[in-house]
């Protein structure tokens, strides 16, 4: 079972096919799920039928999101317990608009930093220095990134954990979309505070939203 309690998403697969140190297929329904393993490299395939274009583009970012999250795992907390810190709000903007703020630092300063005069978020392996609304800097790197969608940023001031930010279908409604935050930290005890600022961060951003489409 694969479950997102912050979303309210759960997904039961079968284990259909095990190969150790080569594969591993996974089944759920009219989905399949395959994972290839070679040296250095995981080969992920996965066959499903999509409602939309929405949620095809926006299955296929989230496995780019989860294997850049694998790989920065092994290289820098092999071993380690993962814990991630969630955020949600919904919001009235669109994909692209979610996109722009998340990612542009013009747009970023108001509600993520104090400063228009960051890196914002760019290409794939490209650096990121963001001076956050509430303090501390934030460098990294970025390791995934799907336009107009979501972004994976790793953070050095904090144990190089990882702040994805992301726009997901909003359930039962077609003219909003879910803001979404998550956090992931390894080996560190200190974490409300900065899970507390991210969280109000978002509400910002739905804040931002929300008065844009009522102007």
């Amino acid at each position: 079972m694969l479950g997102w309690p912050a979303l309210g998403v759960a997904i039961e697969l079968r284990v259909e096919r095990v190969e150790p140190m080569k594969q591993l297929v996974f089944r759920s329904d009219d989905a399949s799920l395959e994972l290839n393993f070679r040296e250095g490299q995981i080969e992920l395939r996965h066959s499903a039928q999509f409602e939309d274009d929405d949620e095809r583009e926006g299955t296929l970012s989230s496995w780019r999101m989860a294997l850049a999250t694998l790989a920065h795992y092994l290289e820098q907390h092999d071993g380690r317990a993962r814990t991630v810190h969630w955020a949600v709000e919904r919001s009235q903007a669109s994909i692209a608009d979610a996109h722009a703020f998340f990612t542009l630092s013009g747009a970023q300063r108001g509600w993520l930093t104090r400063t228009s005069t960051g890196s914002g978020i760019g290409d794939v392996n490209s650096e990121v220095a963001l001076d956050l609304a509430w303090g501390p800097s934030l460098t990294g790197r970025v390791l995934a990134h799907t336009p107009p969608r979501d972004a994976l940023i790793s953070w050095r001031e904090t144990n190089h954990s990882l702040l994805a930010l992301r726009t997901l279908p909003c359930p039962g409604s077609s003219s909003e979309r879910l803001l979404v935050a998550t956090w992931s930290t390894w080996d560190m005890p200190e974490t409300a505070h900065i899970s507390a600022q991210l969280a109000a961060a978002l509400q910002r951003l739905a804040q931002l939203h929300k008065h844009r489409a009522s102007a």
